[in-house]
């Protein structure tokens, strides 16, 4: 009997599938099979495949394409005692196996053995671009799994799947397959080997691991990509909820003690807040809402989340009206707003109050709550990175409108809109003297400046910097355009 398995996936790489057979084939460590399944590739990978004479060799093709061939029913036939999965355009160090198997026979409490991972390019050469996600996304240190589990939950998934070698009665006995998934299948296996086991990643540089320069990996950043991700990563979130004792679910989030009452915690109150507060990830905050909707319907359990932590149905609905998961709001009809206030002292972040609103109907209205700040002037930034008209401007202190503003930035008038030129918009509001603020409302219509009016306001900047304006400051020659504009 082999004593490891090795599953090589094929599908349309002959440029690279006979330099991963023989890195596989040459390993130091023999004793292996070596199950290479070919998902109907269009090229001459089946015929590359079918030249090995090696009996450690089952090769299988399928009739058609399936997208994958991890089943359990494919597994079973499997005879190592471990697992290891390659890749056909990946490449093995020729002491990988040996490595990891010596590690796991030495240390039967180990789930899982990971690699250090060199990172390559089409041509084999090692990757250099450092701005490339791939380009220092593995990791080479090691943790208890809890660690791992809250490494996972926060920077996503950290470690190469050629790279692994898997004890063969953890990946059956745990279910380490995840039919469905296209973009987290490997995220989703670690997540749940972890729940669990605990795993190594060698130290050593024993798997090389290829980036397509056209993102054709699996995992590559596109866009359908992209939207996979974060419908897949609901299905991460319902692991995470497997996790019901408390004192594990402390050492896998230490943060969540603040949920600790009288000795006391709610899990899965726990884990849906840090979902929703601790991260941007929309398959979370989805996993997380309908917890607490469940939570709220259970009499037991809404009994002792009003006990615990003042929650009730109320909040549920207040979350569920501003969570906006399935994108209702377009991403330009939302308005990140500021308003930084001063009295002696100059504007500063340190005295400034952002608020996130929407406009509707191309109008907005938001308010401040300065809590009887001494205030003697304030600025409104409406956006920021965005060219905006603004008309009916109204600004109300305390119940008193006033109309004592000013906007910072060059605009121009069309008809009763203000276009204003500028992708950090502002307006001073000058209280003339120093008084107490409580509450600061501003609301006005608002649309973003056509296109037409951009190309327009660039050609004027650029007619004046020919005409030998260059060492005027950006503030003189708007002026300059301002003037002309007028006559």
């Amino acid at each position: 009997m082999p004593k490891v398995t090795v599953l090589l996936t094929s599908y349309n790489h002959g440029s690279y599938i006979r330099n991963s057979i023989d890195s596989i084939l040459n390993q130091t460590f023999k004793d292996f099979e070596l199950y290479i399944i070919d998902d109907c590739s269009t090229d001459n990978s089946w015929d590359i495949i079918q030249d090995y004479k090696d009996d450690r060799i089952i090769a299988i093709r399928h009739e058609k394409n399936e997208g994958g061939c991890t089943t359990r029913a494919l597994y079973s036939s499997f005879k190592g005692k471990y697992f290891a999965m390659a890749h056909c355009d990946d490449v093995w160090e020729l002491d990988k196996l040996e490595k990891q198997v010596e590690y796991l026979e030495n240390h039967p409490d180990t789930g899982a053995c990971f690699t250090n991972v060199q990172v390559i390019d089409d041509d084999g050469n090692n990757f250099d671009q450092e701005n490339h996600p791939y380009s220092k996304v593995f990791l080479n240190e090691n943790m208890n799994r809890f660690e791992w589990l809250n490494h996972f939950f926060y920077k996503g998934n950290r470690l190469c799947h050629p790279s692994s070698l898997i004890r063969m009665d953890v990946q059956m006995n745990d279910d380490l397959f995840a039919a469905g998934l296209g973009a987290l299948p490997d995220f989703y296996r670690w997540v749940k080997l972890c729940l669990k086991h605990e795993i190594y990643v060698h130290p050593d540089k024993l798997t090389k691991f290829r980036i397509h320069a056209d993102e054709s990996n699996t995992s590559g950043q596109t866009p359908t990509n992209r939207i996979r991700v974060h419908n897949e990563f609901y299905q991460i979130a319902k692991l995470y909820g497997r996790i019901q004792d408390q004192s594990e679910f402390l050492q896998v989030f230490p943060e969540a003690s603040e949920y600790v009452v009288n000795g006391k915690m709610n899990v899965d109150y726990a884990l849906a807040q840090i979902m929703l507060n601790r991260t941007d990830i929309k398959g979370f905050h989805f996993y997380a809402m309908n917890t607490l909707m469940e939570l709220v319907r259970n009499e037991e359990t809404k009994d002792e989340l009003m006990e615990l932590y003042g929650f009730t149905k109320r909040d549920v609905c207040a979350i569920s009206g501003k969570l906006d998961v399935f994108h209702v709001i377009d991403d330009n009809e939302y308005l990140t707003t500021s308003l930084f206030y001063k009295n002696n002292e100059n504007f500063s972040e340190a005295n400034k109050i952002n608020k996130k609103t929407v406009m509707m109907n191309n109008h907005f209205k938001v308010s401040f709550d300065l809590d009887h700040k001494k205030v003697s002037q304030l600025r409104f930034d409406p956006t920021e990175g965005k060219y905006i008209s603004l008309k009916n401007l109204s600004i109300t202190i305390d119940g008193k409108r006033i109309e004592n503003y000013t906007i910072l930035q060059y605009y121009e008038m069309d008809e009763d809109w203000y276009d204003i030129y500028s992708l950090d918009p502002s307006i001073l509001i000058d209280l003339k003297e120093s008084k107490e603020v409580c509450e600061v409302i501003i609301e006005a219509d608002i649309k973003y400046v056509e296109h037409v009016k951009l190309l327009n306001y660039e050609n004027k900047v650029a007619e004046l910097r020919r005409k030998n304006v260059d060492d005027l400051s950006v503030k003189q020659l708007l002026g300059i355009i301002k003037r002309r504009v007028k006559h």
